[in-house]
């Protein structure tokens, strides 16, 4: 559906409970929540993405030092070890 057949879909549901108070706030409530939990999800994936850029940015700066030489690998027998 296209996001005018969707809006037409929920204003024509919405006309049908329009004289009962209830599921009019029923409804509301429904909205504010899913509203609410997709503003969450949103705020969790800048986390994540933020998370990984941070990542990222580690990972480069160690690479840079390994071959700076002012840090040390450890050897792969050893990490495999751990393993």
């Amino acid at each position: 559906m296209t996001t005018l057949q969707l809006d037409a879909a929920i204003h024509r549901e919405l006309s049908y409970i329009v004289g009962d108070e209830t599921m009019m706030e029923q409804a509301l409530r429904a909205l504010r929540r899913i509203r609410r939990d997709r503003k969450k999800e949103q705020q969790r994936q800048a986390d994540s993405d933020e998370e990984i850029e941070a990542r990222l940015r580690r990972a480069f700066s160690e690479l840079k030092d390994l071959k700076a030489g002012t840090l040390q690998a450890r050897p792969l027998e050893e990490l495999l070890h751990e393993l």
